[in-house]
Formats: structure tokens, sequence, C-alpha cells
């Protein structure tokens, strides 16, 4: 009786095994949807130039050449800022760079990406960036901020031929 009794309740408890899912169901959540923010190559070429300080907003990486700080602002250019005293930064210029995400140094050479190029400038005279030389499409395409999306009318095949991804936005 002893064994019947063991031999059922094993069974049973192998059987009530069969009700639990083998794997954790997974939430679903839609990818967040995103459009990019194109421009002529053309005009993006063009669009490259130094400005007076600008606000910053979207800031990113931050690069030290002593005194200055360099810090990317988002998609937009490079915000050069005067830190010998480090109490009382003062900006001296805004680089604008379409599409820029990321700035190395070496020596007095900036290299800064613009979409999917790659740019020297000349920074002996931080006031007075030049830019020294252009790489067209040395660099992938800018990708999404995050995971996601993009609609079909967006997707590379449906672009202007001479359209560059400077940026993405959210739909």
């Amino acid at each position: 009786m002893h064994k019947l009794y063991t031999g059922l309740l094993g069974g049973a408890l192998l059987l009530s095994l069969t009700a639990c899912p083998m794997i954790d169901p997974v939430d679903r959540v839609p990818l967040p949807r995103y459009k990019p923010l194109l421009m002529p190559r053309i005009q993006l070429e063009q669009a490259v130039a130094v400005l007076p300080p600008q606000a910053m907003h979207n800031t990113g990486k931050i690069y030290l050449r002593d005194p200055y700080l360099l810090i990317n602002e988002r998609y937009e250019g490079v915000h050069i800022i005067n830190n010998i005293d480090p109490a009382n930064p003062q900006p001296v210029a805004f680089l604008r760079i379409p599409g820029n995400v990321d700035v190395a140094m070496k020596g007095n050479m900036l290299y800064a990406d613009s979409g999917s190029d790659l740019l020297t400038f000349d920074m002996s005279d931080m006031q007075k960036a030049r830019l020294v030389h252009r790489v067209k499409d040395a660099v992938p395409e800018l990708p999404m901020p995050e995971a996601g999306d993009v609609p079909a009318e967006y997707q590379a095949p449906n672009r202007p031929a001479d359209a560059v991804v400077i940026g993405w936005q959210k739909l």
C-alpha cells in the first residue's frame, strides 16, 4: 500500500508539472520608433563653422586639452571652454559640426565625425579652429540612440541619394 501511495503521489507531482510553463513569459514591449534627421551632403559640408558660444542642452563626451575643455553637444558640434580658472570656466566658441557625436585630439589636431564623414581641424588657435581635411563616408551611418524601429518610409533605400543622417527623432 505504501508503494502504491508513493507511486500515485509521484505521478500526481509529475502530472502537475505539465501545467507549469517551461520558459518564463516575455513581456512584449514595442520598440521605440525613430526617423532619421537628414541633411543634403552639400549643406552638411558647408555647415561647419566656428560660432560664438552657445547654450548647452544635450551634452555628451568631454575632452581635456589644457587649459581648454571640449564638450560635445550631441549631433550639433563642440563647445570650446577656457578652463584656466576651474572655478570660473569661460565659454570661448562653438564649433558647429552637424551629426557630431565623438571627438579625439592628437597634438593640435581635432578629429570629429560629422554624419558619416571624418573631419580634421587645426586647433592651434582654439578661437579660430580651421577645417583642414574631410574624409567622406569614413564612418558608418549615425546609429539610433537606442534599439528601435525605423518605419519603411525612412529606411535607407527610401531616402534621397545625397542625404546624410545627422540625428534621430523619436516618433
